[in-house]
């Protein structure tokens, strides 16, 4: 499929999202590695991630709609034996070289110590995120790799 049939494609399935992913990740070098994704949504982003050569992918989504999806989208493209789709993310830091964090609200509880263990960790914070100065300020190192079209979320990079 090319690039335009799987924005359609993931706004038809109601996972709309997939037109910003060159925005968002494609600065980042996904060959060989492996990614775990907290708010994984349908899995668009992993699809993403395995089109750009990532190995395997850790995924994690609280939504039972959305975890349903996903098993539409990984029988259609191919790809269950190289991602695994968890539930709510409870916090816990598997094993992997990229982590990438998109949950609304899961940004608020992240524990920067864990995440130097990465060889790069992405954090998204969203404009209501109840702690968003302070982990501005955890992160002012860290690259800017996204802003949403409309301002309320941006996405920080370290490496």
């Amino acid at each position: 499929m090319q690039n335009c049939d799987l924005v359609k494609y993931f706004k038809d399935l109601g996972c709309d999202y997939y037109y910003e992913y060159d925005s968002a990740y494609g600065t980042i070098d996904f060959k060989g590695k492996d990614v775990i994704m907290v708010g994984a949504g349908c899995g668009s982003a992993t699809l993403y991630f395995l089109l750009h050569g990532s190995s395997r992918v850790i995924q994690y989504e609280k939504s039972d709609e959305l975890r349903k999806k996903w098993l539409e989208v990984c029988n259609k493209f191919n790809i269950c034996d190289k991602a695994v789709m968890n539930g709510e993310w409870k916090l816990q830091y598997d094993d992997a070289d990229i982590f990438i964090i998109d949950c609304e609200g899961c940004e608020e509880n992240i524990n920067f110590d864990e995440l130097k263990k990465y060889k790069l960790s992405c954090v998204a914070v969203h404009e209501w995120t109840k702690n968003r100065v302070e982990l501005l300020k955890k992160m002012k190192n860290w690259k800017l790799n996204f802003v949403s079209s409309d301002g309320k979320e941006i996405m920080l990079c370290n490496s």
